[in-house]
């Protein structure tokens, strides 16, 4: 499993969709519903305490450049893993499209790197049960 991480980029592509046919005059859905269906309404079907920006909360924002919405997220690449003797694996990645990743309100990625703290000095995220609260992660900002 380690080599095909991501056959489908769903969320990317569900935007470049919206994007391609609002351009187009034939829009199925708007931005914005497309945007819910991706976070909030993912979030409460499964029940975890995301999806949603409210004052207070985590903010776990992704940053989408509409721009970057063409023929270029559907593109197949590969990267290797180091730690993995140079494994290639498969990635479906486009930093023309996600100009920034925020976790907890920070950020730990932009243009197209990784915060040097990234998964070395610092981890990002937290594990969302269903149905139970998740506070916000307070960082002090240096």
């Amino acid at each position: 499993h380690l080599r095909n991480m991501a056959f489908y980029n769903f969320g990317i592509r569900l935007l470049h969709r919206v994007h391609d046919a609002r351009n187009d005059r034939r829009p199925f859905m708007t931005v914005e519903k497309a945007v819910h269906k991706l976070s909030g309404e993912l979030a409460d079907f499964y029940g975890v305490d995301a999806g949603h920006l409210r004052v207070g909360d985590r903010a776990d924002i992704v940053v989408i450049d509409p721009e970057g919405l063409n023929e270029d997220v559907l593109a197949y690449r590969e990267e290797t893993m180091p730690e993995f003797g140079g494994l290639s694996r498969m990635v479906n990645r486009n930093d023309r499209a996600v100009t920034a990743t925020l976790v907890a309100g920070r950020v730990v990625f932009s243009g197209g790197t990784f915060a040097p703290w990234f998964g070395v000095s610092e981890r990002a995220g937290s594990f969302l049960r269903a149905g139970t609260p998740t506070a916000p992660r307070r960082r002090e900002r240096v």
